[in-house]
């Protein structure tokens, strides 16, 4: 196999864990907090409701709030992958199938916010999510230390992984280590305004995920993604520096990271639809991300168009 050939499917095969690390998060951040919902309770009862609508408004906001007017349109975007100029236009999964996916997304966001009681007019889905943001800090303020805990605890039953490995703050000062150079301006505006952040960082022998984030669910979203990150790091650990290289210049764009979201959020949910039950969902991640790009690739197909048969590849790692 040729190197650019070789860096193609590596390419495109990161690019589509950096869908399901981003879906686990936006998903997560949706349902994370009744792990810990009697414990967040007895903290301040009025907390699980600003939780909730907090948590439908982020991925709302990538289509019906002020994201738009950064990123554009979401079925714009979409619409346009047969462009050959398109991001992900030689990317077979997403090429396929991301507009159906990342409507799929949208229904079950708009599903929840109605259960839920948020809001969904165009524009004001921002207004409501920043007036929720101001409030979850005004009520957190006094409460930081215990509620710290409580994303980590319901993030290690998530994950079955040691709370020892999560560090984890409340914070408006998110920066996490040295971030890649960004090739474009939306990708260094996104990361100059982000509130949320994670990474995972050697700590003497040890990975550790280290988050920050201004309000809970953001917190949680934040260590999902990082704990996602650190067993994704097996599939990486293989390749040579050259290939490494352009495999992260090409993928680790924080202006891919609405399109991640918003196609990555229902692939994640069909993903936890076909994997065993009885398995620990750190280890199945872990034998998938270290899956060759197109075997990785032909399961993540099938997990959209063939089910059955992605449940039983996944079943035989």
């Amino acid at each position: 196999m040729s190197s650019e050939l070789r860096f193609t499917d590596e390419i495109n095969k990161r690019l589509t864990m950096n869908m399901l690390i981003q879906g686990a998060a936006i998903h997560s951040s949706l349902t994370l907090h009744y792990l810990v919902r009697d414990e967040i309770d007895a903290t301040d009862p009025r907390l699980i409701s600003i939780y909730d609508r907090l948590a439908v408004g982020m991925p709302l906001v990538m289509w019906r709030g002020e994201a738009v007017l950064m990123a554009g349109r979401p079925r714009r975007f979409w619409s346009r992958i047969g462009d050959s100029r398109h991001p992900f236009h030689h990317h077979p999964l997403l090429a396929k199938h991301g507009a159906t996916l990342a409507e799929a997304t949208l229904q079950h966001a708009l599903k929840r916010a109605r259960e839920k009681k948020a809001w969904t007019t165009y524009g004001l889905v921002s207004v409501q999510l920043n007036w929720l943001l101001i409030r979850a800090l005004q009520l957190e303020r006094s409460k930081k230390f215990r509620l710290v805990e409580l994303a980590v605890q319901a993030t290690s039953k998530m994950w079955d992984i040691s709370p020892d490995r999560l560090h984890a703050s409340l914070t408006t000062d998110v920066k996490v280590g040295e971030i890649r150079k960004q090739p474009t301006l939306r990708g260094r505006l996104y990361a100059a305004f982000a509130v949320g952040w994670s990474g995972v960082r050697i700590d003497q022998t040890e990975l550790r995920i280290v988050a920050k984030a201004f309000a809970w669910p953001l917190l949680a979203h934040e260590l999902v993604k990082g704990t996602a990150e650190l067993v994704s790091l097996h599939g990486l650990n293989s390749m040579d520096n050259d290939c490494y290289e352009a495999v992260m210049t090409a993928t680790e764009r924080v202006d891919f990271e609405p399109w991640h979201m918003q196609a990555g959020a229902e692939l994640w949910r069909r993903f936890l639809t076909v994997i065993p039950s009885d398995r620990p969902l750190s280890e199945i991640f872990m034998h998938i991300a270290q899956l060759e790009p197109r075997r990785f690739e032909a399961i993540m197909m099938a997990i959209v168009e063939e089910p059955e048969a992605a449940r039983s590849a996944i079943t035989r790692l």
